[in-house]
């Protein structure tokens, strides 16, 4: 007698037979890889995993409210910053306007001005390679994980509060990786209410603003930690002239860098050394000095000057650094957070002032040493500063009122559920007009100096 619930056709286990199956579905790939115009984007299951994981940690979901007053903190500190400079412009001296390239070259030599070009645009991209000032490798470094910790941030607030998030994955330029992105549908944001849509949307500039912090922190416990390098010898810092010194370097035979090492056969190994030799010559007296140029002794026999500030004793034309000069660089930028925190957007190789200023400049670096990371501290110190840089500017960027980014999509949610309707019904229109306003304010910041140097 046959089972009454046995379907015809099955097997005995009332399963369908391969055969009548029809073909069978691959199993679902977890990644994939798209190419476009040079980027490559491959999405992966392994990142939203590990963003469903760090989800369940509650403190997320708190932590999107300090973001929210971090955003809005770094969109009013980037505006004023565009105000003030745009203010600054138009009421400078003219020296002032030509060292920032606000004047023509003409107006400039009028008043006996060396006039400056300004900054390529390019300089205003976070882009190493079309940025002339972002070292490619240290600025990959950043860039990367600027926007990991940005859209990672984006997508663990979102699954915190139960939004979906459409795909993760990496992305590359051909093969270079140049961050990750996470896709969360907009509409679910903007239906959200703001208390959570806000979290979401702050979760990525509030992040950066943290991430910078901390790596600027680790920059200053390394910097505080420096002390001046010990030469066996007068390292020479600068060449002024009219001078002995100055002719030598005109005709190519010093530099600065190079170390004092002897004067007359007399070694010098100390700043005092050379002082002390100094006192005991004269104006016009002919000596023979010992240049360590980069590991190799050379001899140049000079004629000495005047000394401008002692007529009675001779005169090399070189400044040598002194110890307490370097401790007070060196403590001045790692005491700024209270002093001069402005000083910390001076980057080395585009300002002419951070080879005084930045003790992990070009200029400077070759002076200290770290006691803890030995050769190791510079290179740390230019990564954690280009983290620090470009995590920053990334959020103050995204967190200005401007469609579509970050702080643009946090005021259409925020007006769309203000509980007023007259407000509510002209979300869209006001968060157009912010946008403008804040083009044009971009704008301005970026051309106004340029334009002035037209005129």
């Amino acid at each position: 007698m046959s089972d009454p619930n046995q379907t015809s056709g099955t097997n005995p286990e009332g399963t369908v037979p391969p055969a009548e199956r029809g073909p069978a579905k691959p199993p679902e790939k977890d990644s994939s890889v798209t190419f476009s115009w040079g980027l490559v984007q491959v999405r992966t299951k392994k990142l939203l995993n590990l963003i469903d994981r760090l989800a369940k940690f509650s403190v997320f979901k708190k932590m999107g409210w300090v973001f929210i007053g971090i955003t809005i903190a770094s969109a009013a500190f980037l505006v004023w910053l565009m105000l003030d400079e745009i203010y600054v412009v138009l009421t400078a001296s003219i020296a002032l306007k030509c060292a920032i390239g606000a004047a023509s070259a003409a107006v400039c030599h009028a008043h006996g001005v060396t006039s400056t070009s300004a900054p390529p645009l390019t300089a205003l991209l976070l882009l190493p390679g079309i940025n002339p000032y972002i070292p490619i490798v240290y600025g990959i470094v950043g860039i990367v994980v600027a926007i990991v910790v940005h859209e990672g941030m984006h997508g663990v607030i979102a699954r915190s509060l139960k939004m979906p998030v459409k795909s993760t994955g990496l992305l590359f330029f051909l093969i270079v990786p140049i961050g990750a992105f996470v896709e969360i549908d907009e509409d679910v944001i903007q239906k959200n209410k703001f208390r959570d849509s806000g979290r979401v949307m702050a979760g990525g500039p509030g992040s950066n603003v943290i991430v910078g912090v901390v790596a600027l922190i680790l920059l200053l416990l390394i910097v505080g930690a420096l002390v001046p390098a010990r030469f066996n010898g007068v390292y020479i810092a600068q060449i002024v002239g009219p001078s002995p010194a100055l002719n030598l370097a005109n005709s190519g035979q010093l530099q600065a860098g190079d170390l004092v090492v002897g004067m007359n056969n007399t070694q010098i190994h100390t700043t005092q050394d050379l002082q002390s030799y100094m006192a005991g010559t004269k104006p016009n007296e002919t000596v023979t000095i010992s240049i360590d140029h980069q590991g190799q002794i050379q001899n140049h026999t000079v004629t000495l000057g005047t000394n401008p500030n002692n007529m009675s004793i001779g005169f090399i034309g070189i400044e040598e650094v002194s110890t307490q000069s370097l401790n007070q660089t060196r403590s001045a930028y790692a005491n700024a957070v209270f002093t001069d925190p402005l000083i910390f957007l001076i980057v080395p190789g585009i300002s002419s002032s951070a080879d005084s200023v930045v003790p992990f400049s070009s200029a400077l670096y070759t002076l200290y040493s770290s006691p803890i990371l030995g050769a190791a501290w510079y290179p740390v110190s230019l990564t954690l500063f280009w983290i620090f840089f470009i995590n920053i500017n990334l959020a103050f960027f995204n967190a200005i009122p401007l469609w579509p980014f970050d702080g643009g999509q946090a005021l259409l949610s925020f007006l769309s559920h203000i509980g007023r309707k007259s407000i509510e019904m002209r979300a869209k229109l006001i968060t157009e007009i912010c946008t403008i306003v804040m083009v044009g304010l971009i704008l301005s910041f970026v051309l106004l100096p340029r334009l002035l140097a037209l005129v």
